[in-house]
């Protein structure tokens, strides 16, 4: 092993001292990705977003959930490596630079902004390749890595149906450590994200799993699987998983302050105030200042962003997930941040216009769920298994559940959720649902 590599492994006598994982070992390579432009605005950027407000010691921000994904991608690594498969220095180098870069074009309040479908709006992928390759970013990998710039975000773009093409066998491998069959981001925010809000969810033992890991051949593929006696973590991942969601991502106090700051920003958009491109320089704080200082006093982006500084959410009126039989009529919304608009005004003219409710044009708001995939890719590792079985299986041979199975069972975390300005109008909304749903697929 080289002597870089090896720094990467605990030959460097640097630490970072992080909240979850201890001291993490850092070399100058990775330090000076981390004094980095980039990675310097992730301190001022919640991993939860507006979670504070319903979990005030939920703080924790993405970089430090960067340096935990590097810390388990290179623990991954090394017990890779340890097991007798060859990885390239560059492939090892990749990998943790990508870790540590896998976030650092996203936008601020994520979870609002990048839920805006506009035309002209940036793609998180679009702003990530600017990053990586033409920012000071693409000058330490070039120099301090002897890395290609557009070799790493070959390994962090993901956005769904934009995967790159003709990757390697190692990239496909690198990629299934970071975001696929084993997902160390999926691994260190749950935890980082549970132990923020003080909740009891995110019990998965990840260093455990990671020493159960082993790669075997497939299809002329290496591909990640876990020895059998890693089957407890891995039902552990599954579960919290669900616990997570349900319980913190989908949490009302963190939901609806995320909606009405979308609707701010989409505004502010749309109405030619602020650009996508300006909004992603911001972290947290300049996000919120460039919006307020853009908006007209009577605007609704003015009225949003207040109520947010004040503290002063919105109300909910009705919730429901995919099982709802008007749950098609709004889902639908999610592809089109003016459709959504146009529905969302559209019912406060309804029920102002026949005194059913007083709205304004923004006083109803909804939030829709994100499209997320919850399967469970990791295989299992079964040397015990009779001869008609094969030895390597997926989570339906180790837990019995379908894929349809897994679908129903996470059905109840894709909840739309309807809010309000106020509490009698949310009474309103509810009286007159089966009228609005009817409005909704009548809005084009």
């Amino acid at each position: 092993m080289s002597g870089t590599v090896g720094e990467f492994f605990g030959g460097s006598g640097r630490r970072i001292r992080d909240g979850v994982w201890g001291d993490v070992p850092i070399d100058r390579a990775a330090r000076m990705l981390l004094e980095s432009g980039a990675l310097t605005r992730l301190k001022g950027m919640g991993q939860l977003g507006f979670a504070a407000q319903a979990f005030p010691d939920a703080r924790h921000t993405r970089f430090d959930h960067s340096v935990g994904v590097y810390h388990l991608t290179r623990l991954t690594l090394k017990k890779i490596m340890d097991s007798g498969a060859y990885l390239e220095n560059r492939d090892v180098q990749g990998a943790l630079a990508a870790a540590l870069l896998h976030d650092a074009a996203r936008y601020p309040y994520a979870q609002a902004v990048e839920d805006i479908a506009l035309p002209g709006m940036t793609s998180t992928q679009e702003l990530s390749r600017r990053l990586i390759e033409d920012s000071e970013v693409a000058e330490v990998l070039s120099k301090e890595w002897d890395l290609e710039p557009h070799n790493v975000f070959r390994l962090v773009a993901r956005e769904p149906g934009a995967e790159p093409h003709s990757l390697t066998p190692t990239e496909h491998l690198v990629r299934d450590i970071l975001f696929g069959a084993l997902d160390a981001n999926a691994l260190d925010y749950l935890l980082r994200d549970a132990r923020g809000t003080k909740v009891p969810y995110g019990m998965v033992d990840t260093e455990a799993l990671i020493q159960a890991l082993n790669i075997v051949g497939q299809e002329n593929r290496a591909i990640l699987a876990v020895d059998e006696e890693g089957a407890g973590s891995l039902q552990s991942l599954v579960f919290c998983r669900y616990l997570m969601h349900y319980n913190v991502y989908g949490h009302h106090a963190l939901r609806i302050p995320t909606v009405m700051f979308l609707r701010a920003v989409q505004d502010a958009v749309q109405a030619g105030n602020v650009s996508p491109e300006k909004l992603a320089r911001q972290n947290d704080a300049g996000a919120l200042v460039v919006v307020q200082e853009s908006a007209q006093s009577d605007s609704s982006t003015a009225a949003l962003t207040r109520r947010l500084a004040d503290r002063r959410p919105y109300h909910r009126a009705l919730e429901f997930d995919e099982r709802h039989p008007n749950y098609a009529s709004l889902i639908r919304l999610r592809e089109d941040a003016s459709w959504r608009r146009r529905v969302e005004e559209a019912w406060a003219s309804y029920l102002t216009r026949y005194r059913k409710g007083t709205a304004g044009p923004f006083d109803i708001l909804i939030d829709l769920p994100r499209k997320e995939k919850f399967s469970m890719d990791l295989r299992l590792i079964r040397p015990a298994s009779l001869p008609w079985e094969r030895s390597l299986t997926d989570w339906q041979g180790l837990s019995g559940m379908t894929e349809e199975d897994m679908t129903r069972y996470y059905a109840s975390l894709r909840r739309v959720r309807i809010v309000t300005a106020t509490n009698d109008l949310a009474t309103s909304v509810r009286r007159h649902a089966e009228e609005l749903f009817t409005i909704a697929e009548e809005v084009g």
